[in-house]
């Protein structure tokens, strides 16, 4: 058994507290130093070191078992949809995130679509995400027409583990159809088209969009031909930022398809995501909502604003960004009890095309 002194037991519990609690008095540490180029502690000093000790203590556990919550971060922006472009990478849970990245007016489509598969490659990295290629992979030829993009690939397609498969057909999906002329990807290997992937035969749809859906959650329905993609963003933090991340579930068919998106989207997130969800956590609830020639306003309770009457900017960034997912819909404008809210002065209605988020700097 290892004998140690109170002197001891009290050296290493100040110096372990100080190190993980936010304690920085001058006054603490200059005690704590003297007694520690003594043998000894004088005695008058003794019950200062307790107290400080057990000031530290409280520091300590309330720092572990009470964390501080800080401030949410605004991640969602308008802006012209001809400045940036979203690429899709892995974060080190294997979620697929959209991240925006700056691009130069100039740039067109097809050559934005040749970037992201460079980044999916790895051949540019951004801190805390991961490629989902193994090595690099090369796009022969990229065409954009009748709202089709053809991505046609030579054999560096098939670089990639099997497990990340599905995860590669959802990346250059919703990479490729970001764009306002983009409504559907087809993917060839050496020109042929492909009805399937190359490594563990994942079937692809014969028209391949966004209702593929994309970080699956636990499926809704197992009937897929019956059923409906609803995607919802949540929030996750990676490397000190807060991120919005879709992720999708299969819903049956409805008559009224919008009206059914509209309700899952405020209404459902899978207990078994990891993530949390701001829609949910707030109990936001519809009044009432319409949708003409793609445009969907939803009017919603106060649960949106903040008890100073603001908007809460990460409940209406998951809630715009959920609702922009739905299909047909092209523009969102929310309103709380008939008015029409918008923070950082947007407009009422928001463009699908022109909302930037998960910002990455440069």
């Amino acid at each position: 058994m290892i004998d140690l002194s109170l002197d001891d037991l009290l050296h290493s519990f100040l110096l372990d507290s100080f190190y993980e609690s936010s304690i920085s008095s001058s006054y603490i540490k200059r005690q704590y130093i003297e007694y520690s180029r003594g043998d000894q502690m004088p005695k008058y000093k003794k019950p200062l070191a307790f107290l400080f000790g057990a000031i530290a203590m409280i520091s300590y556990l309330s720092i572990r078992y009470f964390p501080r919550t800080e401030d949410a971060q605004t991640v969602l922006s308008v802006q012209d949809e001809s400045t940036h472009m979203q690429v899709y990478l892995k974060d080190h849970d294997h979620s697929l995130v959209p991240l925006s990245i700056p691009v130069s007016e100039e740039m067109n489509e097809e050559d934005k679509l040749q970037l992201m598969v460079s980044y999916m490659s790895g051949k540019q990295n951004i801190k805390g995400f991961l490629p989902l290629f193994t090595k690099e992979c090369t796009v022969k030829k990229v065409m954009i027409a009748n709202g089709k993009a053809v991505m046609d690939f030579d054999d560096s397609l098939k670089n990639y583990q099997k497990e990340d498969e599905l995860r590669v057909l959802e990346s250059l999906t919703w990479g490729a159809t970001q764009f306002h002329d983009v409504e559907q990807l087809e993917i060839r290997l050496n020109g042929v088209k492909l009805s399937s992937m190359p490594n563990a035969q994942t079937p692809i749809p014969n028209v391949l969009n966004r209702g593929i859906g994309i970080n699956h959650f636990e499926t809704a329905t197992s009937a897929l031909h019956t059923s409906d993609s609803v995607t919802v963003y949540c929030a996750k933090k990676i490397e000190g930022q807060q991120f919005l991340i879709p992720r999708s579930k299969r819903v049956m068919h409805a008559s009224d398809s919008i009206k059914e998106g509209v309700l899952q989207v405020i209404s459902d997130v899978s207990a078994s995501s990891e993530l949390s969800q701001p829609l949910y956590q707030d109990d936001i609830k519809i009044n009432n909502f319409q949708f003409s020639n793609g445009t969907l306003i939803v009017d919603i309770n106060k649960n949106l604003l903040s008890s100073d009457k603001s908007v809460k900017e990460d409940l209406y960034d998951s809630l715009i960004l959920s609702l922009s997912a739905l299909s047909g819909v092209d523009k969102v404008q929310v309103k709380v009890d008939g008015v029409s809210v918008m923070p950082q002065q947007q407009e009422s209605a928001v463009s699908v095309y022109d909302l930037s988020y998960n910002e990455i700097a440069f």
